[in-house]
Order: C-alpha cells, then structure tokens, then sequence
C-alpha cells in the first residue's frame, strides 16, 4: 500500500485524481526528471518524488484490476482500474498494509541491508 497527500482545486474529480495517479506510478522516471524543473510550482517536483518513493518501495506499476482510495475532506472514493477508465466500487471489508508511513520506510531499509 502507498499514500500521497496533495492539496488541489475543490473541484478536481476522484477519477481525475486517478488518471494523474495512474500517470504517474507508470511514467517513466527520466520523463519526470525532465519535468522538475519546467513549472512554475512545485507540483512536478512533487510528483517526481512520489513516483520515486512508489518505485523505491518496489511496488509495481498500477494497472487494471488495482483499487485506489481517493480521500478528500468530506470521504473516500474507491476506484478500480479498468481497461478503460475507473469503476466505482464499496469500500473494499479487508485492506490489508497501511499509508506510507516511517514504519514502512525503515522495513524497506532493513530489508534492503540483509540481501
């Protein structure tokens, strides 16, 4: 399980957020390296770092048949990727893993130094 908080406009939709973060957990990391300094703000940086903590957790690419949770202020939106678009489903009864917290991030570190 990973987690990325960003704060965008109210307006912005759950399925929206959702292409971007399909985008982003597929793009290649060269493309996004390019992008850091091209904005005016820090939203590609950002991505760029996220995109690297999701591939340094050796998570795969995000692809058909995964389920992400949108969170905004008032719930979340659960969205499963489909070969076209996303599909709202209920909440999924057993998730298993938690957000990217230190916890997690030391677990990797441990791990990567025994092998």
């Amino acid at each position: 399980m990973f987690s990325h908080w960003r704060h965008l406009p109210a307006d912005t939709t759950p399925e929206a957020i959702a292409d971007c973060v399909y985008r982003l957990f597929n793009a290649d990391l060269d493309q996004l390296q390019a992008a850091r300094t091209r904005a005016d703000d820090n939203s590609n940086e950002m991505s760029f770092l996220a995109a690297c903590s999701y591939r340094l957790l050796r998570l795969r690419s995000l692809s058909v048949g995964d389920v992400i949770g949108v969170t905004t202020v008032e719930n979340t939106t659960w969205l499963a990727c489909e070969p076209a678009g996303w599909r709202h489903i209920d909440s999924p009864e057993h998730i298993t893993g938690h957000g990217l917290i230190p916890a997690t991030a030391y677990e990797h570190l441990r791990r990567d130094r025994r092998a």
